[in-house]
């Protein structure tokens, strides 16, 4: 599938997800709004039915509808009237249960004169029937008595802490279907995630088969042309271009099994299959002896190397194959990236009860964008309008699971058109 269709086909799956999970959002508010509306009504209508209650029982009658609502959680009866908190709190029960209010609420009797409070009590939402018929047994202040009717004038308010999780409560459909949606958003985005990611190592084992293709049939060919000059040709050749024939089969021969030894190598990484053969190694060794089989593209590309090998202990135990392997890509790519006449820098030190190896050079440089993707399989870094750089997109992913393996790490400090330094740190065997 072309990448301009999958485009398209995320972006109304995007767009349809985005609209019906605003419409559920919106209708969730909604039901919230009707909840609550429904359950102020109720409230409201207790505590008339109470307020009217007290009134008459006190012979009193109210010019206005007493109960106000003062805040969301908060409602007022203002009956100017005489109460008795046990009384008050067996009709608060008896209305709330009527109309199915199983919430948690706190009530206050408060002096009419100067809205102190007198008396307060917590009822929680479940409590026993037998409840109802007990007295509060917390005496009022200001000379409030609960066993009987007092002779002053009284409000009473009522709270309602936990309403919002009550009316949550009520709303358990809507909760589940919009928590539903959720997780099919949340599955929407992981697949997203990973048709991208898929297309994505896609494209690059596409690139990497074209550049495998390509690195191959190179050799191949050199080798067939000079067997073929040889074969045909080789009794009537001076001695000098049947020497250079039979170089020319060799040198591509041997990059030949370099190619075809690297992708041998990660597969055995990607099937777990490593195996490291760890001895007594000397790092400043390897990176001489490294290059060494450098030295003539180097050479030949008028490049200069420059050691500053400063670590007193170099020893460590490792797998000196791999680690050969490791400062080996790293020096290569230091060569293939630079353009000109390759300028490279290696040094060393004990760090840490280790030792770090750096590698510099003055090349193109990797930019910041693509430095989460370099140590990547199959990942090439882009090189602009250079295309005399081959490779495969192995050797940095390679290069980071044999230091992993050797519990080790790999550091990229790099700026576009001034070079890149990597670092390695090997840690000595505790």
């Amino acid at each position: 599938m072309s990448r301009k269709k999958i485009r398209m086909i995320i972006v109304l799956a995007t767009l349809s997800l985005a609209g019906l999970l605003g419409v559920q959002l919106t209708w969730l508010q909604k039901a919230y709004s009707l909840e609550e509306k429904e359950f102020n009504l109720a409230v409201n209508v207790a505590l008339q039915h109470i307020s009217q209650k007290i009134l008459a029982d006190s012979g009193l009658t109210a010019a206005t509808p007493p109960v106000q609502q003062l805040s969301s959680s908060f409602f007022l009866a203002q009956v100017n009237a005489p109460i008795e908190a046990k009384e008050l709190d067996t009709l608060l029960k008896k209305e709330f249960s009527k109309r199915r209010l199983e919430v948690n609420y706190e009530y206050g009797i408060l002096n009419a004169s100067d809205d102190t409070l007198v008396f307060g009590n917590y009822v929680p939402a479940t409590h026993p029937k037998k409840e109802a018929d007990n007295a509060p047994e917390s005496s009022a202040e200001n000379g409030m008595v609960t066993g009987k009717k007092a002779a002053g004038r009284y409000n009473f308010a009522v709270v309602f802490p936990g309403k919002t999780t009550y009316i949550f409560s009520e709303m358990t459909l809507w909760l589940y279907s919009t928590l539903a949606l959720l997780v099919v958003v949340i599955f929407f985005a992981y697949t997203l995630l990973s048709i991208l990611k898929e297309k994505k190592l896609s494209e690059m084992k596409e690139n990497f088969i074209n550049n495998m293709t390509h690195e191959l049939q190179t050799p191949i060919t050199n080798i067939a042309i000079a067997s073929e000059m040889l074969r045909t040709q080789g009794n009537s050749l001076p001695p000098h271009k049947t020497e250079r024939y039979h170089q020319i089969i060799y040198q591509e021969n041997e990059r030949l099994k370099a190619q075809v030894e690297r992708v041998l190598q990660m597969a055995v990484l990607e099937k777990k299959e490593l195996a490291l053969r760890k001895t007594s190694t000397n790092v400043h060794q390897v990176i001489q002896d490294t290059m060494q089989s450098l030295h003539l593209r180097l050479q030949k590309r008028a490049g200069q190397v420059h050691f500053n090998l400063q670590a007193e202990n170099a020893e460590i135990l490792a797998d000196s194959l791999h680690l050969t392997n490791v400062v080996y890509n790293l020096l290569d790519n230091a060569e293939k990236y630079s353009p000109q006449a390759p300028e490279i820098e290696v040094s060393t030190r004990n760090h840490q009860n280790g030792i770090l190896i750096s590698i510099a050079d003055k090349g193109l440089g990797i930019s910041k964008e693509v430095q989460q993707y370099v140590f990547d399989k199959f990942y090439r870094v882009p090189t602009g309008n250079l295309h005399n750089v081959k490779g495969f997109g192995l050797g940095l992913s390679y290069v980071k699971t044999i230091m992993e393996a050797h519990q080790g790490t790999i550091q990229l400090n790099s700026r576009e058109n001034q070079g890149s330094r990597f670092e390695l740190y090997f840690p000595f065997a505790s």
